[in-house]
């Protein structure tokens, strides 16, 4: 669950206690019903495509009334299908804010008149014009170095504290636990309270909290141990004191992003350095190098007003972007804005470098030197494209450098990824998978196209000039694949065997894990959580080296956020919470070649909420977090030795 999908649920929970269920709906006829029941994923096509179907139709309905105005579901790349896609490689800066009113303005004619002119056959699409600047000031693109991959190794500065499972080697991403090996740092359920606890094991106590704002949700927290600085990203709410909104923004864009960094090198008394602001819903963040990058979504709106570009243009710190700071596609596409923000922690008060480029809403992968954006337009022209923008960031320091687009669409992060300059893709495109290759000025340069046809794209994981690809239909296919020369990617090799992999995460250099669901080739039912561990010694043919079945658990949190998955291949720590029809569980396994996966420890998990569970160690004690609940156990005989409620 992502944190869109968070605040739905929030949302709805709120509504919902106002509302009386049928007691035909009541938990204890649901559970009746569950329990005359065994439980088994029948994966049949009607059903999968019903029950997808039916998801899609929740998830569109929530976020509309959750946001408004038609947030886009971000647990899938986004897009308008009547929007059109540039043809143009450069990102043209603003010369104005009337060129920037303008523009908006015609996006939004234009919108209006695709509602209302119909014809027999459907809505007609009119052709959009470009900005007189289609092919102006582009960015000019800084030294973007060499080399950039997605390791996934495990290889820590040291092993005696665990850190956030991230999706880029060396860049950091924001968490609801983070710890720095004597302290955990614990979002509380509400998200208005960070706990700062003692991580004495058996011994826990609440040294210290820091609370939220009234107006303010945290979403997630970043630590820096050495500096001893805790930053709270928050969603803020600005609505006046009498209810009304902030002139000219209406509701479109009543929330903003707010970075608040703390000293807590006395947990018992953090002190806040400063905190700036910028405007929309929060995206996403990362770190690295000392430097915090914000990204939000700022709607356009309809209440616009020329001579008051605040209006119709994200504030960064209370301040309005600076004109030639905002990027404007060749084609009209003025639904939305994404932001970025730069802040130096050391200079917790100020901005360092903002960007603003227009959009229809997406999601971005964040390699070492730059950062992309990327949304798909769905059935564009005759099948799904995907738009992706270059951004590259040193120091703070942010430039636009590039765009460009490939067919299909991206099933998550894990499907993109940057080396040695180039920017690699795993794709689906109705039933049919590809992979591309582009190079620094996002031009496709390599392709392997009809890969696993009538198959869907599980998994993907890149390590320097090898990609491995993990497919489905009732067969799982382990593809490896050989980038090592960016104009001809050739498949190596393909291992076939049951069920599938939602989850690969690299074990050591020669080792390949997959965390995903066993299937049962005939019935084609799920029969619960499988791990796999893929001998990659051989990229040319790659061989299931042992696996291991979870029986009667149904989930994990890591098939959707790859920050639940703990796993240390120095300390042999393989953990993740599972659900089972008793409710949840904690797994922790360790692997070596000669035993194959052991079970070392499976306990039940206390606490409840939104907020998925976490398994962080210190030293010689696992801490399992869920909720405000911390369980403490014993890295040594697995026992527990600790709780805390907080």
């Amino acid at each position: 669950m992502d944190r869109k999908e968070r605040e739905i649920i929030d949302r709805i929970k709120d509504r919902a206690d106002e509302i009386k269920a049928a007691d035909s709906l009541s938990p204890d006829h649901v559970k009746e019903m569950l329990e005359g029941k065994k439980q088994k994923k029948r994966l049949r096509p009607y059903q999968v495509t019903a029950l997808a179907a039916a998801c899609l139709a929740v998830v569109i309905a929530g976020a509309v009334w959750g946001s408004r105005d038609g947030t886009p579901d971000k647990s899938k790349p986004s897009g308008s299908r009547s929007s059109q896609i540039s043809d143009s490689k450069q990102i043209a800066s603003a010369n104005s804010y009337d060129e920037i009113y303008e523009y908006i303005e015609r996006y939004q004619k234009e919108m209006k008149t695709r509602e209302f002119v119909t014809s027999d056959s459907g809505t007609k699409t009119l052709e959009s014009t470009a900005p007189d600047n289609a092919s102006g000031n582009a960015s000019s693109a800084p030294n973007a170095g060499t080399k950039s991959s997605d390791a996934g190794v495990a290889h820590e500065e040291s092993a005696e504290y665990s850190r956030t499972n991230v999706r880029q080697e060396g860049v950091d991403e924001g968490d609801v636990v983070k710890t720095d090996g004597k302290y955990l740092y614990v979002l509380k359920d509400s998200r208005q309270e960070v706990s700062i606890v003692k991580a004495d094991g058996k011994d826990m106590e609440e040294a210290g909290s820091i609370k939220a704002d009234d107006a303010s949700q945290i979403q997630e927290i970043y630590l820096q141990p050495d500096s001893g600085k805790l930053v709270l990203i928050c969603s803020k709410f600005d609505v006046l004191e009498d209810g009304d909104y902030p002139s000219g923004r209406g509701f479109y864009n009543t929330q903003s992003v707010e970075a608040v960094t703390y000293d807590v090198r006395d947990a018992s008394s953090p002190r806040e350095e400063g905190r700036v602001t910028q405007s929309g819903n929060y995206s996403s963040s990362r770190m690295a190098n000392g430097y915090l990058y914000l990204f939000s979504e700022f709607y356009t709106g309809q209440e616009l007003r020329k001579s008051e570009p605040g209006t119709f243009v994200p504030m960064v710190n209370g301040e309005v972007l600076a004109k030639d700071d905002i990027f404007l596609p060749p084609v009209l596409q003025a639904n939305m804005y994404e932001v970025i923000t730069s802040v130096d922690l050391d200079h917790p008060k100020e901005t360092k470098d903002s960007k603003a480029i227009f959009s229809n809403g997406g999601q971005a992968y964040v390699s070492n030197e730059n950062i992309y954006f990327y949304e798909t337009q769905w059935g564009y022209p005759k099948g799904d494209t995907t738009t992706v923008r270059k951004v590259a960031y040193k120091n703070g320091e942010l430039k636009a450098i590039a765009q460009g687009k490939f067919d299909g669409y991206l099933k998550d992060s894990f499907c993109i990824d940057e080396y040695e300059g180039n920017l690699r893709v795993v794709t689906t495109k109705g039933d049919d998978n590809s992979v591309y290759v582009l190079d620094k000025n996002l031009e496709v340069i390599g392709s392997i196209e009809g890969l696993a046809e009538d198959e869907q794209v599980y998994s993907a994981r890149f390590m320097g000039d090898t990609g491995y690809i993990v497919t489905f239909r009732q067969m799982d296919p382990l593809f490896s694949v050989d980038l090592s020369d960016p104009k001809n990617p050739k498949i190596l090799g393909a291992l076939k065997i049951p069920g599938f992999s939602e989850y690969l995460h690299f074990y050591g250099e020669d080792r390949l894990l997959g965390i995903g669901m066993d299937v049962d080739e005939k019935a084609q039912s799920t029969d619960g959580i499988k791990l796999t561990m893929f001998d990659i010694s051989n990229k040319a043919d790659v061989k299931e080296a042992d696996t291991y079945v979870l029986e009667n658990v149904y989930s994990t949190d890591v098939s959707y956020d790859y920050k639940a998955a703990l796993v240390d291949q120095e300390r042999n720590l393989i953990g993740f919470a599972g659900y089972t029809q008793g409710g949840r569980h904690y797994y922790l396994f360790s692997y070596d070649d000669n035993s194959g996966f052991v079970c070392n420890m499976d306990e039940e998990i206390n606490g409840n909420g939104v907020q998925g569970a976490r398994g962080v160690y210190i030293k010689e004690v696992l801490y399992v977090v869920q909720g405000n609940i911390i369980e403490a156990y014993s890295l040594e005989d697995y026992k527990k030795i600790g709780d805390i409620i907080l």
